[in-house]
C-alpha cells in the first residue's frame, strides 16, 4: 500500500510584537506538518502578506497597531475565502473572546 504525504500546512503569524512571532515561529518551526510561510506586525503588512503568500491559515493577535484582528479577519474572508483564521491573544477579557 502506498502512503501519499500530505502537504504542510502553510501558516503567517501576525502578532505586533517580534518576540512573540519569533517564539511562535521558533515552536512551529521544528513541527511536522506546519510551515511558516511569512509574518506580520500589523493589519495593512499581514493583508499584503495574505494575498502575496496565500497561506492555509493565518494565527492572528486580537489587537493591532493599526486595527482589530476582527476587521483584518473580515478582510481576509471576503477576499481569501479558503483562508483560515485562529485568533492568539493574551488578553484574558471575555469580549475578546
Amino acid at each position: 500500500m502506498m502512503r501519499t504525504k500530505a502537504k504542510p500546512i502553510r501558516l503567517i503569524l501576525v502578532d505586533d510584537h517580534q518576540v512573540v512571532r519569533v517564539g511562535l515561529r521558533t515552536v512551529l518551526h521544528n513541527n511536522q506538518g506546519i510551515t511558516v510561510v511569512g509574518e506580520a506586525g500589523s493589519k495593512t503588512a499581514a493583508m499584503r502578506a495574505i494575498k502575496r503568500l496565500k497561506p492555509d491559515i493565518v494565527l492572528m493577535d486580537v489587537r493591532l497597531p493599526d486595527g482589530s484582528g476582527v476587521e483584518v479577519c473580515r478582510d481576509i474572508l471576503a477576499s481569501h475565502p479558503t483562508t483560515r483564521v485562529v485568533f492568539l491573544t493574551s488578553f484574558a477579557d471575555d469580549e475578546f473572546a
